[in-house]
């Protein structure tokens, strides 16, 4: 199953141009040409994961202590209250469009 999987996604029609062969662009000493491996997309994946742990553990032990340190405070946005009045009036109002809501200006 998994090789069907791997074939499927490396399918030459889908990757390389027409007449063309992964054998072609293969890596060897007899080669004119040297191409780049293309098993080294895979290499972008870990560096991803690796980027974001790096940028979480700047992030909480080097940005959040400078900001607080320089008076900027580490609040949360509050939710806005409820207002029963607003909702009903939300929920009967038909869907407009917000071109509607303009006022005409007149030219002078």
């Amino acid at each position: 199953m998994l090789r069907f999987l791997l074939d499927s996604f490396w399918n030459e029609d889908v990757w390389l141009p027409p007449n063309t062969t992964w054998e072609d662009i293969a890596p060897g000493a007899d080669k004119a040409v040297v191409y780049p491996k293309y098993w080294d997309v895979l290499y972008a994946i870990p560096l991803a994961l690796v980027l974001i742990a790096f940028r979480y553990v700047l992030n909480k032990y080097w940005f959040t202590p400078f900001g607080l340190s320089l008076g900027i405070k580490n609040t949360r946005s509050k939710k806005a209250p409820s207002n029963p009045k607003l909702e009903a009036a939300y929920q009967q109002t038909p869907k407009i469009k917000h071109k509607q809501h303009l006022p005409t200006m007149a030219v002078m």
